[in-house]
């Protein structure tokens, strides 16, 4: 366009002065040939486009110099076309390469441009040089805007990746098949092949989308080995003419080299582009063709396409897993529950029927213990009934509680279920926890005390509590037979577990005379 509107010019307008003949007019006019044939390689072919930007840029540069030359002297103000074909070597760069590239031309543009008028000056030819040297300065400050532009753009154009609505943590599917049809739009492809290879899973999974929509199939990795997950930078490829132009830091580089592609040469792609996905779930290629158009400029694009869909996976992966973990956990928490309410209660229960029995034969009434077990179901029924309650609705956690009355039933109730004697000493002080710390608290004490009676034969249980800055101590002793004789007692593990889920630490002692448990859980009451 400026090499038209130069020869324009200069026919609409033959009064132009011009140093020399029409041999100017000549080449002109084949600078014009040549750009337009940088048009049209340009549009057809993506590697000679790449290949031939620094030659390009260097004739560029030549003819802009030589039109300084040609149209300069004291009464062109506004025909020699400085301004805009130096504007138009910048921004060249700029696209081309990067700031960097961007810097260098100015500095050429401006030395060049002094040596010229310096050298004019010695001819003889009639410039203007104060007129020269303003114009030299407009130079600069158009360069510098031009750098700070070029850096400030970073990579080019961004291609945000709006990831599919649905619950994270299931819906890997959605985001592989929408980053297909973004990629494929970007480009104007019309097919789009992703091939991803799992680090846990023993096959590569295959993403084809067509016109028609999109199959999936699976196949084993004998064929790609470690391809898919070693590194490989965003890159126009073509297999015949072994080309590949990638884009690494801190540029864009192009290869003379095979195309090493399994993917490729298993779709039978000749010409394409590839963009690497990477996440901690796997790798995978992803390759585009049959595209309207390729170009360089889209290399960045589609790296930084490449690693939002990558950080997509994993944000779907780590929710997977989250969710995966608090069902363990809940179903960890519930299968406690169970175990040191209903499970050691149902054991109780079941000691009492058999004592029951024996009191029965021994010729006794046996209305008062057949009342007492019943009121005892009740209350377990009450206790599994409130469990239920808030797996459904979820514990209340500001709900705060004082745990001296809820321990003084508790061991009430487990000294007569177990026909033992309990003791509770308490602080001179009101203890208040939370309702879940507080429930979390009672199941420890219940299947300490079930133990105690049921392994250590104990006939006594005394449970200590006390709390110091934020630190409830809890201590259950028994006067039963102990932990077996074992340099290391082995810890009961419903009561380990339990702990350890609170964040608390527990100890063991056992002689021969029984066995103490020691329990320190935060509660988050400071005095």
């Amino acid at each position: 366009m400026l090499a038209l509107l130069f020869l324009l010019v200069i026919w609409v307008d033959p009064a132009v002065p011009l140093h020399g003949d029409l041999g100017n007019l000549l080449y002109v006019s084949l600078y014009l040939l040549w750009t337009a044939f940088l048009m049209i390689v340009a549009w057809r072919s993506w590697w000679f486009d790449f290949r031939l930007a620094t030659i390009a840029q260097s004739i560029d540069i030549i003819i802009f110099l030589a039109a300084i030359y040609v149209t300069e002297n004291r009464f062109t103000e506004f025909q020699s076309p400085f301004l805009a074909f130096a504007a138009f070597l910048l921004v060249a760069a700029m696209t081309r390469w990067s700031w960097r590239a961007t810097a260098v031309t100015a500095i050429i543009v401006l030395t060049a441009n002094l040596a010229i008028g310096l050298t004019m000056v010695q001819l003889g030819l009639d410039i203007d040089l104060f007129r020269f040297a303003r114009r030299t300065a407009y130079m600069i400050v158009l360069s510098s805007i031009l750098i700070w532009l070029s850096l400030s753009r970073g990579g080019g154009r961004v291609m945000p990746f709006s990831e599919p609505p649905g619950l994270l943590g299931g819906r890997r599917e959605q985001l592989l098949d929408s980053a297909l049809a973004l990629i494929a739009s970007a480009l104007g492809a019309r097919q789009v092949v992703l091939a991803f290879s799992a680090n846990e899973e023993p096959w590569v999974e295959f993403r084809h989308r067509t016109p028609a929509g999109i199959t999936v199939h699976r196949a084993g990795p004998g064929d790609f080995g470690d391809q898919l997950t070693s590194h490989m930078p965003t890159a126009l490829f073509n297999i015949a003419k072994s080309r590949m132009i990638g884009f690494e830091d801190p540029g864009v580089v192009a290869w003379n080299a095979p195309v090493q592609s399994q993917l490729a040469h298993s779709y039978g792609i000749n010409e394409g582009v590839l963009v690497p996905l990477q996440s901690a779930t796997g790798g995978g290629h992803i390759i585009a063709w049959d595209c309207e158009t390729l170009s360089v400029d889209d290399l960045a694009m589609l790296r930084a396409l490449g690693d939002q869909i990558g950080h997509a996976l994993d944000r779907d992966e780590m929710a997977s897993l989250a969710r995966s973990a608090a069902e363990s956990g809940v179903r960890h928490a519930v299968a406690r529950d169970l175990h040191d309410s209903v499970a050691q209660f149902l054991a109780g229960t079941l000691f009492r029927l058999e004592a029951l029995r024996r009191w029965i034969r021994e010729g006794h009434d046996p209305e008062g213990e057949i009342d007492s077990i019943k009121n005892a179901l009740r209350r377990e029924q009450i206790q599994l009934r409130q469990l239920i309650e808030r797996l459904r609705r979820g514990e209340e956690g500001d709900r705060r509680t004082e745990i001296a009355d809820e321990m003084r039933d508790l061991l009430t109730e487990a000294g007569a279920h177990w026909h033992i004697e309990t003791e509770l000493v308490l602080p001179d002080h009101p203890q208040w926890v939370s309702v879940q710390l507080s429930h979390e608290i009672r199941q420890l004490v219940r299947e300490a005390i079930a133990n105690a009676v049921r392994h250590g034969k104990c006939h006594k249980v005394c449970v200590t509590l006390s709390d110091e800055d934020g630190v409830l101590q809890l201590t259950i002793a028994d006067d039963g037979i102990g932990f077996p004789d074992h340099p290391n007692p082995i810890l009961p593990r419903s009561i380990s577990e339990r702990v350890a889920a609170l964040g608390g630490q527990f100890h063991v002692a056992s002689t021969t005379s029984g066995a103490r448990l020691d329990i320190a859980i935060h509660s988050g009451e400071f005095a």
